[in-house]
């Protein structure tokens, strides 16, 4: 059932307002004649409700993890596949889902589902949930009436997305604490340690050693300058992260990252698999290429690469390239890439082969991950113990100075 507000005139000439419950605008326009009023409007509240949902504060709008998304997908291929029609699916998903905010969202589709809109029309009013590529492959999926297989796929796309993300975050945490801990480490030392210790070289007439001088000299500034310090830190990345939000900024660091010594490799390998996996996904679901192409560009998280997408995809519809040459003329993509591309293509198995590219890509990435931690963590190690071992040796060296005095 769907929430409709209702204007109308009793036979009194008195103006009526209220809210009704029917499956559809029509039988919501009967129930409100058969109560004796002369019907002068009708519009769903649920209108109402989508607006207030979708002009939310981001922040709010992503309070609904992906893995939610991911789960409806997997159910909602499952019973579709049984033959069930949409409205109960989603009186199931409903009844399922232990997520208010989107038990209130799957409560909307299922509205505009009642009121006779297709599946992807429905996810359209949620832009912020469900992105292009999702809508376009339920879209054709529901042209080309496999739309259980399609959303199979989508959902071993999104576990796939999701495990990598994961992989990488975990990666990530070591080197993260290591860094944490070292600075703190090293601004403990010079911060509440070397002022302590200071007072006592002050008492011997004698020039320090040069290690001793920088230390001092770099504790008198921290302690000295503290706000300013702060002030300055906290400015500066304030306008950095404006920066890197405008469309330069974006392209800026991007192009940095790609360009970082072993870190840059694994981005490309990165954005290559997003590339391979997506198309492949796209295509396979039956979205035809140069739709699949706008919608790989949203996804491709570079700005370096997302360039090159418009003269790609020119190069395929106005200048009849096949996409392994549009690739070539590009220059940014592995010629093994676009070899096993063009071999998919000549076979007619081009959805198969970018499958295929993306999974190997993906055992690459993650290898490379692994190599990269392992490669980093004696690096941290050995920044923390010279850092550490600077501020030991700066303060033995005086002492030691002192000892040949007496």
């Amino acid at each position: 059932m769907a929430l409709f507000e209702y204007r109308a005139i009793d036979k009194s000439g008195n103006k009526r307002k209220g809210k009704i419950d029917a499956p559809t605008a029509k039988q919501a326009a009967t129930k409100v004649k058969s109560l004796g009023l002369h019907l002068v409007s009708i519009s769903g509240a649920r209108e109402k409700l989508q607006r207030s949902f979708d002009h939310r504060s981001p922040q709010k709008r992503a309070r609904i993890p992906f893995d939610i998304i991911t789960g409806f997908t997997r159910q909602l291929s499952v019973l579709v596949s049984t033959g069930i029609p949409y409205d109960k699916a989603f009186e199931i998903l409903i009844e399922e889902s232990e997520h208010p905010t989107f038990q209130h969202i799957l409560d909307l589709i299922k509205a505009r589902i009642i009121e006779g809109s297709s599946l992807a029309s429905a996810l359209e009013d949620h832009p912020s949930l469900f992105s292009k590529m999702f809508i376009a492959m339920v879209k054709a999926g529901e042209a080309g009436g496999k739309l259980d297989e399609v959303l199979q796929h989508l959902t071993e796309s999104r576990e796939g997305t999701a495990e990598l993300k994961s992989k990488i975050q975990k990666a990530l945490i070591y080197p993260l604490i290591m860094t944490v801990l070292g600075f703190g480490i090293v601004v403990f030392m010079v911060t509440f340690i070397i002022p302590k210790i200071v007072p006592i070289f002050q008492q011997f007439n004698t020039q320090l050693p040069l290690p001793t001088r920088i230390v001092i000299g770099l504790s008198e500034t921290i302690t000295g300058n503290v706000w300013q310090l702060l002030l300055g830190f906290g400015l500066s990345t304030l306008l950095l992260n404006r920066f890197f939000r405008m469309r330069r900024g974006e392209l800026t660091k991007d192009w940095i990252l790609l360009r970082t010594p072993v870190l840059g490799k694994i981005v490309k390998k990165i954005i290559v698999f997003r590339f391979t996996q997506t198309l492949g996904t796209l295509l396979q679901s039956g979205v035809e290429l140069k739709q699949s192409l706008d919608i790989v560009k949203q996804v491709m998280g570079n700005r370096v690469y997302e360039n090159h997408f418009d003269e790609i995809a020119l190069n395929i519809t106005k200048r009849g390239m096949d996409l392994s040459q549009a690739l070539r003329q590009a220059g940014i993509f592995p010629m093994t890439v676009i070899q096993m591309i063009r071999v998919g293509e000549e076979s007619s198995q081009l959805e198969k082969m970018l499958n295929k590219v993306s999974s190997i890509l993906e055992n690459e990435v993650k290898q490379s991950l692994e190599k990269f931690i392992a490669l980093l963590e004696p690096v941290l190690i050995l920044w923390m113990a010279v850092a550490v071992g600077f501020i030991v040796l700066s303060v033995m060296l005086p002492m030691l100075k002192m000892n040949q005095l007496i």
